[in-house]
């Protein structure tokens, strides 16, 4: 419902646009001027209030989207094993600092959490189910930055980057928390204009026609991304 509104106020607005354009220059041919090109300037002007920025958006974001979006790979698995000989086969997901334990706390539906604090003041959440069974681990540093435990020696993270245009850059991160090394990462791009408008907090949220949620459409990258991230967690090759 809410994007028929926002669609009949953009055509509303495109109606008046080219009433307005025709009547300026029905003006401008009475007073002996050229009424074609002042009614052309006042409808690109008009037309350039709202529409300004989405022409530079979409060959920004194409331009990203080919050139630097996509699953990226800096050393393969057995490269890192070769490199850190004899680490891979004590990784373990499910092993934790058992000596920063502080706490646990239970959750809805018999859910729970038990909390860590490393002595650099970095605090590690675990979540485990209902079932009791473990799935994840947030890490959150002492200044705010959050990220997810692969295991002892990696942590998965998702850094945002502002672009011109309302474009926005997410990447994606497989990083050694030891050598702070990134092993992979996955790159997209998106604008921030929200979908039918839904949470706006300005006129620009409105600009529904400048949404854009992700560079590609079958979702191959993401699919490598997660399938290589499962591996480095889990260490069992799965496809997702």
């Amino acid at each position: 419902m809410f994007a028929i509104v926002v669609l009949l106020i953009v055509l509303l607005y495109l109606v008046s646009v080219l009433w307005i354009s025709w009547w300026f220059a029905k003006q401008m041919n009475k007073r002996g001027r050229s009424g074609k090109k002042w009614g052309v300037g006042v409808f690109v002007l008009m037309l350039g209030i709202v529409f300004w920025d989405w022409m530079p958006m979409e060959i920004l974001y194409k331009y990203n989207c080919n050139a630097n979006a996509g699953f990226f790979k800096n050393i393969s698995i057995d490269e890192w094993k070769a490199e850190n000989p004899g680490v891979w086969e004590t990784l373990g997901y499910e092993v934790l600092p058992e000596e920063y334990f502080v706490s646990e706390k239970q959750g809805r539906k018999k859910s729970r959490r038990r909390f860590y604090l490393l002595p650099d003041g970095t605090e590690l959440i675990a979540y485990y189910d209902i079932a009791g069974k473990y799935y994840s681990t947030k890490i959150v540093r002492s200044d705010g930055i959050k990220r997810y435990w692969l295991n002892q020696r990696f942590y998965w993270e998702s850094v945002w980057t502002k672009h011109l245009f309302r474009i926005r850059e997410i990447e994606d991160r497989i990083v050694d928390m030891q050598t702070e090394a990134v092993i992979a990462r996955y790159v997209d791009f998106k604008t921030s204009i929200v979908p039918l408008g839904v949470g706006a907090s300005d006129l620009s949220d409105y600009k529904i026609w400048m949404y854009k949620e992700t560079c590609e459409d079958d979702g191959q990258s993401r699919r490598l991304f997660s399938e290589f991230m499962h591996v480095m967690k889990i260490k069992e090759e799965v496809i997702l």
